[in-house]
């Protein structure tokens, strides 16, 4: 059976409504839930944190835990499908966030609590074998 524009669509609307809940619950979970960082990445994915390669999805989040408490706001959020790299993949999205964090708790008196503008790229796929969004690669950057 041949895939129609309307079914093109459809699939297109539900993708983009998939990337975009997942970047809000990367995002929360970031900033409520740390510990469960991991879940959000493949086995074998890489960071480039600021200029610093972090390769694997366990080295990945410990180095995400242990940064100070955080909260993010998300001034833009674009995607792109990445079907020219990748044929075969449906589901491969090329993500750019851009937006400001804050570091330190509410009651922190040792962290300067200031936004820090920040560009945050990623690729996000289907994993294979757990069949759920993940982000393959990423870079995060503070705009200085």
């Amino acid at each position: 059976m041949a895939t129609t524009s309307a079914d093109q669509q459809r699939k297109s609307r539900q993708d983009a409504e998939a990337v975009e809940n997942f970047s809000k619950r990367y995002y929360d979970i970031l900033d409520t839930r740390r510990h469960n960082v991991d879940k959000f990445y493949q086995n074998q994915a890489k960071l480039i944190w600021n200029g610093k390669e972090i390769n694997g999805q366990n080295a990945i989040a410990n180095y995400l835990v242990g940064l100070p408490p955080t909260k993010h706001y998300i001034y833009a959020l674009d995607f792109f499908p990445m079907k020219d790299l990748f044929p075969d993949e449906d589901t491969t999205y090329q993500v750019f966030v851009s937006g400001a964090v804050v570091y330190g708790s509410v009651d922190s008196v040792t962290i300067t609590k200031e936004k820090r503008l920040f560009s945050h790229a990623f690729i996000l796929t289907v994993d294979n074998i757990t069949s759920t969004w993940v982000i393959v690669n990423e870079s995060f950057r503070f705009h200085e």
